[in-house]
Formats: structure tokens, sequence, C-alpha cells
């Protein structure tokens, strides 16, 4: 089978594991050692994780538990399923229907809410956090949450124009604070979990596409505006409290996807032929 596109990626301490179109890979935490976990994917995409295994989305057509020393894999749920979040006894997705959770025994799917073009997902103790893309007749984003336990649908920032969209990692959660990338804006945004006054961390950003935290600070990947400057591609580093943003690499020949952190390193994706994972220390 032949793999372009590196996608989605997600780094712990037992290592850093990411999807290409077809199959799914690991290598130790800094990059070394790389090999293929599973394959036979249409296009494995978004990914999560747990102690013991990653669930992959397959693009629009289902979701996939592969254990994290490979071995069999399992489908977990099959529908138009673009983003995935774990927590201890549960696995969350969106599809084209709304928000849905799946225990990890699998005994049964369950919806959680009716949400109009739900995407990117996180989640806390209590919460599913969902940002949305809008559509046709309505271009909004919205930031919301929905109780895991079930509930009313609780909105954390008003919507936002969303010209278009690039990827499903375009939210995180950590004790506080919810924080959020808008591409068409160019800006990283953050707001109170239990909702408020949104604040601006960064603007003036060239396509920021994905995020992920560390205690510290945010990383966003920057695909670079069409028609713009490719030295405006790149990894930046900012502060969750606010503060000058930092490159962590940025160029020409900077393709950045998708974003992961463990605790030395950063790594990011691209989704060009023939690429494959970069790492950088922090």
């Amino acid at each position: 089978m032949e793999e372009n596109a590196v996608n989605g990626i997600v780094a712990d301490a037992s290592g850093v594991y990411w999807t290409r179109d077809g199959s799914v890979w690991r290598a130790d935490p800094g990059g070394a050692s790389p090999e293929r976990l599973a394959q036979d994917f249409k296009s494995a995409y978004t990914l999560a994780m747990d102690d013991e295994a990653l669930y992959v989305v397959d693009y629009a057509e289902k979701l996939v538990r592969v254990n994290k020393d490979g071995g069999a894999t399992l489908v977990l749920a099959q529908d138009a399923i673009s983003a995935v979040a774990v927590d201890e006894d549960s696995v969350y997705f969106t599809s084209v229907a709304g928000l849905f959770r799946t225990p990890k025994d699998m005994s049964k799917i369950e919806s959680l809410a009716s949400i109009s073009n739900p995407d990117s997902i996180a989640v806390d103790d209590a919460y599913v956090y969902v940002r949305t893309i809008g559509n046709v007749e309505d271009l909004s984003g919205r930031t919301v949450r929905v109780p895991k336990a079930g509930g009313e649908i609780e909105e954390i920032a008003p919507p936002t124009p969303v010209a278009y969209h690039y990827f499903s990692h375009e939210l995180e959660v950590d004790g506080t604070n919810v924080y959020w990338v808008e591409p068409s804006a160019g800006t990283l945004m953050k707001a109170p979990k239990a909702g408020g006054t949104p604040i601006v961390l960064a603007k003036d950003l060239a396509d920021p596409v994905s995020l992920a935290l560390d205690g510290e600070n945010v990383y966003v990947t920057l695909r670079g505006k069409d028609g713009g400057s490719d030295a405006e591609r790149g990894v930046i580093r900012v502060p969750k409290e606010g503060g000058d943003v930092a490159d962590v690499a940025r160029g020409p020949r900077i393709s950045a996807f998708d974003v992961a952190v463990d605790a030395a390193h950063v790594y990011w994706t691209a989704r060009v032929t023939g690429a494959g994972v970069t790492v950088s220390c922090k």
C-alpha cells in the first residue's frame, strides 16, 4: 500500500505514536527505533491513547483500538467519525450525528449530545469539550461542553467565524481552561472551562492548525497562509498565561500539521508526500 501523508500524533513516557494514511506507527521517546504497529487503514487520521492502547480514527469510516505493543486491532464503532478522546473508562468520539461515548469494554454506544458539525474534542474528569466547525449555512465555530453523565450543552465561548478547516485537533483542556485555535482568524484562544470571556493568547498567526499542552505552554503548528511567505510556517510555543511567542521551528522547510509533546520533546507531523515525523527539544 502506498502511504503518503503523516497525520495525527500523540506522545507520553512510553513513546511517540502517529498515523500515516494506511498505518499506525510508534517510536521510542525522542524518535528512535520507529516501527509499524498496525496497517490496512483507509485513512488513519486523529488518535488518542491511554496506558495500554491507541484509539485511531479511520477517517469517515470507523474507530479502531490498537494495542501499544501491536497485535490484533478491534473496531469500536463504524460511522463518519472525525475525532476521539479517552478517559479511564470510556472512549468519546464525534461523527456527523453528534457526540458519542462507548465504554472500553464495548458494552454499548450511547449518544451524549446532538451537536451540529462537532469536530475537535477533549475531556476532563466531568465534561467533554467540543469545538464545532459550522456549515455552509452558518460558518460559526462554537466551543461548548457536555457533562459526561449527560445533560445540557453549555456554551463556553460565543460563536466565531470559521472560514475553513484543516484538522480535528484544534482543542485542548487543562485543569482551569479550554484552549483552541481559530485558523481563519489566525488566533490562539483560551477561556475558563466553566465559560467566560475568551482571551487571545496569540494573534496574527499564519493558519494555526493544531495544538498541544504541557504544564506551562501551548504548542501550535502553523500551516502558512495561501499565497503567503513560506517563512511563516512552523511550530511555536506560547505561555498559557500569555506572553511572547517563541519559535520551536520556523521557516520554508518546516511543514507542520499535528503536534504532540512529552517531558523533553516536541513532535510534529506533515501532510506532505514522503514526509515523516520531526522532533525537537523543548
